[in-house]
């Protein structure tokens, strides 16, 4: 065996190259270029456009037509996000620390834009304290103009903003009462723990009006879920207890709220109870409810269970008509899911996401899975009626 040292290598190599054939072509040496970089434009925001919360602190833009990612737009893991009724901005209102879990803190509504993702400023808010997410803490009125800021610090408010001006218009207390609903204009709603609804109407440049409802649900022997839906464009709500009562309202000073009915019933079966071995088709997880605004039909997540299974996974999405108190479908999941949402158009998309963050893309009409995502999904929200629907 003969062990060449790299001269001889070399050598070896030079006069290969001389004693080759007069026409035998040379290789090109590589020609070195620069890298170019360039920026890309979304288009307008699409129906079956949804943006999962991934559990590496961003929104992920997804479009479910085309089964591809558009971008992202980062968020902690308490970050809400809204989408302005023009669809032109991205609004998230977040809590962030210089030092990721520490240091120097700063609560902020971020705007971007929708079409390029570029942030365009940030609007400073008041020191507030959320322990988990809810989509209901932020949300941005009909007309665009106010954005609406659940706070606790330690006592419950919202921060109104003035979005025009990218500025702080007045903080109001709501005692003893959380989140936020939109009215169709000129303020909100929040749910209270003795079962009524806080109303704060606001249109800028005057005092807060503030009316309370009478209790019209039982909080101690069936409470709702905080994740009620509202429709931002009507002022419509649904509201779904423990047991699964729903309560259809439309919000304002002076709320009107309808008297309750049940999912089991509208299935034909026994309106379950609040019996501790009581087994029922119940409403659970982690993002329970959408709302279909072209049908008005409503999506619930449900699972087999006892009182008190609220959070549960559902092994099947019930869809239903308000309207008419009844059940139009059961569909089966291909796993259980912790959460649901619904595309708003006439040909909707469910979207559910497991335990392990996998996102299934379901044709409404049909039932049928049209695809599967691994998407570390934590929640969901979808565009274009942000975030209307979804918990």
């Amino acid at each position: 065996m003969v062990n060449w040292n790299r001269k001889a290598a070399r050598r070896a190599a030079m006069a290969a190259l001389l004693l080759a054939p007069a026409g035998l072509a040379r290789a090109a040496p590589p020609v070195l270029q620069a890298e170019q970089s360039d920026v890309a434009t979304l288009p307008a925001v699409g129906a079956h456009w949804v943006l999962p919360a991934t559990d590496r602190d961003a929104y992920t833009i997804y479009d479910a037509d085309a089964g591809r990612i558009l971008g992202t737009l980062p968020a902690s893991i308490l970050g809400n996000i809204a989408l302005s009724p023009d669809r032109r901005t991205f609004y998230v209102a977040d809590t962030i620390w210089s030092r990721v879990d520490h240091g120097t803190r700063q609560d902020l509504i971020q705007e971007y834009d929708a079409h390029t993702l570029a942030l365009r400023r940030e609007i400073t808010l008041p020191p507030r304290a959320l322990a988990v997410y809810k989509g209901q803490d932020f949300d941005v009125s009909p007309d665009g103009r106010w954005g609406y800021v659940f706070d606790m610090s330690p006592a419950t408010s919202v921060t109104i903003v003035d979005l025009s001006k990218g500025a702080v218009a007045r903080t109001v207390d709501i005692p003893g009462c959380a989140l936020v609903f939109p009215w169709k204009q000129n303020g909100f709603s929040s749910l209270c723990g003795d079962g009524s609804l806080t109303n704060v109407g606001y249109a800028g440049g005057d005092t807060p009006t503030v009316t309370h409802t009478a209790p019209f649900f039982d909080a101690n022997n069936d409470p709702i879920f905080e994740q009620g839906l509202v429709d931002r464009a009507t002022g419509h709500a649904l509201f779904v207890s423990y047991t699964g009562k729903v309560y259809a309202a439309t919000l304002g000073q002076k709320p009107a709220i309808a008297a309750p009915w049940s999912i089991q019933a509208a299935a034909g079966q026994p309106v379950a109870g609040t019996g501790v071995q009581e087994q029922a088709w119940r409403p659970g997880g982690k993002q329970p409810f959408a709302w279909n605004r072209a049908s008005g039909h409503l999506f619930v997540l449900m699972h087999v269970g006892t009182y008190w299974t609220h959070k549960t996974d559902g092994t099947e999405i019930w869809e239903l008509d308000p309207a008419r108190h009844a059940l139009v479908r059961r569909i089966d999941l291909p796993m259980p899911a912790r959460g649901i949402a619904v595309s708003g158009d006439a040909a909707p998309l469910l979207y559910a996401t497991s335990q392990d963050g996998t996102m299934i893309v379901i044709d409404a009409r049909t039932g049928a899975v049209r695809r599967t995502v691994e998407a570390h999904a934590q929640s969901m929200i979808v565009a274009p009626d942000l975030p209307a629907g979804n918990g």
